[in-house]
């Protein structure tokens, strides 16, 4: 067995980390579940082109650090994706404790950009294909169309949301599962890299085509039969000030 196996770069370990290496004849876990969904091999060579565009970014920005540095941020980012695609007892038999006294370590010694691009790769790790796209999509600063389906009161008081996050921005952004788009808005919301803004009243004519979307108006219909009243609050879609940093950091530009 070569040398560079037995002992393989931190690099190495970045690249292995995020192609999922795992137990032999046991594909990460995403993977198989990706597997025996419809389209699923479309989303996984869409998510390993991603992958290996963005490691190419992150790469090339450690390739401009000084070279006392270069080691340490490797260590950063290789820890930060080992930790993500950890999921099999076989994988990484280290105690918790030892695996916090690492990041303790690390912390201690890190600069703020390594930091950032730990952080960094941890946000890019979690991203699906698809959100990906619609990060892209309001990368530029514009912005996009969302309504939330909300329930009231007999008073006209707003008791709950029925339905969050009908957007146009899917179909914008040409991702793959368009009918995903509201759980794919509800992920990179929870990450913080896109935000709602108030209503602009430029986009009108889009609100109401948004408003004609086929879930939307089965719930309207539903809770009308039921008795119940409904309000649709009209909002924008953009990126966030994290959003709009890192995909500045990463340097990403249109082929």
């Amino acid at each position: 067995m070569s040398k560079s196996k037995k002992n393989p770069s931190l690099w190495q370990r970045a690249l292995e980390a995020a192609a999922g290496d795992d137990a032999p004849g046991a594909g990460p876990l995403a993977n198989r579940l990706l597997a025996k969904l419809p389209g699923g091999a479309i989303v996984q060579e869409q998510l390993d082109r991603v992958e290996k565009r963005v490691l190419g970014e992150l790469k090339a920005r450690l390739d401009r650090l000084d070279s006392g540095s270069h080691e340490q941020t490797l260590q950063v980012v290789a820890f930060s994706m080992e930790a993500q695609t950890t999921h099999a007892p076989t994988r990484d038999l280290r105690e918790p404790a030892e695996m916090l006294r690492e990041l303790l370590a690390i912390s201690s010694e890190q600069t703020k950009e390594q930091a950032e691009l730990a952080y960094y790769s941890s946000l890019i790790r979690a991203l699906l294909p698809d959100e990906a796209r619609i990060l892209s999509a309001v990368s530029d600063g514009g912005t996009y169309p969302l309504v939330n389906l909300v329930a009231l009161s007999k008073l006209g008081i707003q008791t709950h949301v029925v339905l969050e996050n009908t957007c146009s921005v899917g179909r914008a952004a040409g991702v793959q599962l368009p009918e995903m788009t509201r759980g794919y808005l509800q992920r990179l919301m929870a990450a913080g890299l896109v935000e709602t803004g108030p209503e602009d009243y430029a986009l009108t004519t889009k609100y109401e085509i948004l408003e004609t979307d086929d879930v939307l108006r089965k719930l309207i219909n539903q809770m009308k039969a039921a008795g119940q009243r409904s309000q649709i609050k009209r909002r924008v879609l953009k990126i966030s000030e994290l959003g709009r940093n890192l995909w500045e950091a990463c340097r990403i530009t249109e082929d």
